[in-house]
């Protein structure tokens, strides 16, 4: 067993000619490299080449010099270096797909900002290196989750083992994240340009990833590994108590329970298998090319225990009469009748009736369905009915579901992988769309241009009276594509507002600590009210400034500590004296730095630097003082915020803020407000331990109004107030999660009766 990830690493192979493989591995690996390169060298040139644009913006803006310098520097480094940064991607590329038989170690991004030997301070720049990288490599894996699991399929079979996931497969998010580091490393870039390169890489090349994998697998099937390979999520799973928000999805359930790939020695030496094996609803392995029904099956035969169990309950309610059952075209066409004459149709019970009634009519006697059409009618009843609970009643997706009702039915009696795969296009729609009709969705989070995408999405499939598979797959194709541009806007504001903050937490700490300063060097010496204003509004102002540009190591901040010292005596001598003019112009300076007039400036400049008022007329005072006042002050209200974060807890409020403290940012939570008994989800953005403030943002990314502190937030924690969210899942899919546990708990129950002899 090897000690460490490095030793791994360090021993395996850097390039494919130094790896000793089969003849057809090592083709399809090298045809993998080839095309990852082709594609992403062209992305790094443009990715390089607006970093050296927004490098030069900022350095046109820069008011300090270090920082111009620095700037200038990166963009020095950028010019001429793309083909050099290119090579070094693509070596750190190469040594990934050398090191596919390697032992697996993590790649987990947020490791890398931590020193490779010994203990030692980082700082707080480098940990957010990790944490950037990882979060861009976290996005694209879970952006392009199906298409990054069918090529760990393929790599294992490559590599002659199990499945790869997301976080050790070669040419995968977390692996181009690697080789970003390493080129920029190469490149020698500081910190901050780093940071922005990496910001134009998720912008521009990770926007270009998923057509990249569907290439790499499409070259992988070309090369013969595993060309049938399909996936069929697992829809079905053991009864669990309880589930709602932050359960673990079926999704998740479908990629754990996946069988291993064969070994890639059977690959090359002979075809490899037709596909690997999904897992249907009863949990039994079947073959891609098995009847598409026997999921369904499962389903049906769970329907069957439920209404068993349920004629016990209700006996007396059994159908004696043998009844002629409709085919599907005309209970199709029935379903397209009703749509075609418009009005509201009411539930699926009242549907179904008049469904059979207006049949009865056309063949004279009763009626009845197939048993697959009234079991895909009851489950999508239930479906429906479940789907409606989690909904807010008058929302906006309330009604587009509602308005889908009929739609919906037609295609999932014709098409049954509607319920059970929940990458069908016709789920993804409605899952997308039932998030318009949340519970814990608030007012702020509608955004006009998002209900748009969704109605013209509703309005595609409302306008093909046959409700057929192809109008789904056109109009989720479409609404798909707006939302990721949406999410990405979003994720763009939500950055900007978590730099907003973080800058808000710099400006109230020096805030803070300039004002600290001030009441040391006064230290309850008897100064005039009139000066004292001036020191606590005016001059903290410069002294903040100051700590913000250099620190407390600078030489502005030790120049401005004596000033402020001098300032002080003069105010606490009785006898009026005159300063140097110099010194008055140094102040004025200062605080026209600060955005004071120069009028006003030189009035504040000479009564802190004489220390009495050469001007004898209290209207003058009173208007200065005043304007002072209405005058937006410096990071007070940062200031505020941190004098809050130091109140003190109870036990359950000093756990549930040790709970937040620990906790990664960018989750969400639900906001309960007992008044009403209402309930909004925001996302914690952002949380500073340090200085007790929190960010939370709408589902827009922009801040909401509320209690940002970190104190708040642990005693709404504690007072089952707020409840953090594990997975942030859309209503649809919670319904379905719901209503698969609904009927496996029913038909446990049904199992178990039986067992008994009742």
């Amino acid at each position: 067993m090897v000690a460490n990830g490095s030793t791994q690493l360090s021993a395996a192979p850097k390039t494919l000619a130094a790896m000793t493989l089969p003849r057809r591995v090592r083709r399809a690996l090298e045809n993998q490299l080839q095309t990852a390169n082709a594609d992403l060298n062209r992305q790094l040139q443009v990715v390089l080449q607006e970093t050296g644009l927004e490098l030069g913006r900022q350095a046109e803006h820069a008011s300090d010099h270090n920082v111009q310098a620095s700037l200038f520097e990166s963009i020095r480094k950028l010019r001429g270096a793309e083909a050099g940064f290119s090579d070094q991607f693509a070596r750190s590329l190469e040594a990934t797909l050398a090191a596919l038989r390697a032992p697996r170690v993590s790649r987990r991004l947020e490791e890398l900002a931590l020193p490779a030997q010994g203990l030692s301070l980082v700082e707080d720049v480098e940990m957010d290196e990790g944490a950037v990288l990882g979060s861009i490599a976290a996005r694209g894996d879970s952006r392009n989750s199906l298409a990054l699991q069918l090529m760990g399929y393929r790599f294992g079979v490559l590599a002659g083992g199990p499945a790869f996931d997301a976080e050790h497969l070669p040419l995968g998010p977390h692996a181009l994240c690697h080789a970003l580091r390493s080129a920029c490393d190469w490149l020698m870039l500081s910190m901050d340009a780093r940071l922005l390169l990496y910001r134009q890489f998720e912008k521009v090349a990770m926007a270009h990833y998923p057509a990249l994998l569907e290439t790499l697998n499409a070259r992988l099937v070309g090369d013969g590994i595993l060309p049938h390979l399909s996936f069929v999520p697992v829809r079905m799973r053991a009864a669990t108590p309880g589930i709602g928000r932050g359960s673990e999805s079926a999704a998740a359930v479908a990629t754990r329970s996946a069988p291993t790939p064969p070994a890639a020695a059977a690959a090359d030496a002979s075809p490899p298998p037709a596909s690997i094996p999904p897992v249907d609803g009863a949990g039994a392995p079947r073959t891609a090319d098995a009847p598409r029904e026997s999921a369904f099956a499962a389903l049906q035969g769970l329907l069957a225990r439920r209404r068993k169990l349920l004629a016990k309950l209700r006996p007396g309610g059994a159908e004696e009469r043998v009844r002629e059952p409709l085919s599907r075209d005309e209970v199709l066409a029935s379903l397209r009748r009703l749509r075609g004459n418009g009005g509201k149709h009411g539930n699926l019970a009242d549907i179904r009736q008049t469904l059979l009634a207006q049949a009865r009519q056309m063949h004279g006697h009763g009626v009845t369905l197939t048993d697959a059409d009234g079991d895909g009618f009851e489950l999508f009843s239930l479906f429906l009915a479940q789907l409606q609970r989690e909904l807010r009643a008058g929302s906006p997706g309330h009604a587009l579901v509602d308005s889908l009702k009929l739609p919906l039915l037609q295609l999932a009696l014709r098409d049954h992988r509607f319920f059970t795969d929940a990458a069908h296009p016709a789920r993804m729609l409605l899952d997308a769309v039932s998030l318009a009709g949340a519970r814990w969705l608030g007012e702020d989070d509608l955004d006009p241009q998002w209900l748009g995408l969704l109605q013209r999405a509703v309005g595609t499939v409302h306008e093909d009276p046959e409700a057929g598979n192809d109008t789904f797959v056109a109009a989720n194709h479409a609404l798909q594509g707006g939302l990721q541009a949406a999410a990405r806007k979003n994720e763009m504001s939500e950055r900007r507002q978590v730099e907003a903050a973080r800058g808000r937490e710099k400006l109230g700490l020096a805030r803070q600590r300039a004002t600290n300063e001030i009441q040391r060097l006064v230290a309850g010496r008897p100064l005039p009210r009139f000066h004292l204003i001036l020191l606590e509004q005016a001059w903290a102002d410069v002294l903040s400034l100051a700590l913000l540009r250099g620190g407390e190591d600078s030489d502005g901040w030790r120049d401005l500590r004596e000033a402020t010292a001098a300032i002080v005596e003069a105010s606490a001598t009785p006898i009026q004296s005159t300063r140097d003019p110099a010194f008055v112009a140094k102040l004025q300076d200062a605080l026209g730095q600060v955005g004071y007039h120069a009028e006003d400036a030189g009035a504040i400049a000479r009564q802190l630097a004489n220390g009495r008022t050469e001007d004898a007329d209290l209207a003058s005072r009173t208007e200065l003082i005043v304007q002072l006042r209405a005058r937006a002050r410096l990071g007070e209200e940062n200031v505020a915020r941190t004098a809050v974060a130091q109140a003190p807890h109870n036990p359950a409020e000093q756990a549930a803020h040790a709970t937040l403290a620990i906790h990664a940012d960018g989750c969400w939570v639900d906001l309960f407000d007992p008044a009403d008994d209402s309930v909004v989800r925001r996302r914690l953005a952002w949380l500073s331990p340090r200085s007790g403030q929190a960010l939370l943002l709408n589902r827009r990314g922009l801040r909401v109004a509320g209690d940002e502190s970190l104190d708040g937030l642990a005693r709404k924690l504690a007072n089952s107030r707020l409840q953090l969210v594990e997975s942030d899942i859309h209503p649809a899919e919670l319904a379905w999660q719901a209503t698969m546990a609904n009927l496996s708990r029913i038909a446990g129950d049904a199992t178990q009766e039986t067992a008994h002899g009742r």
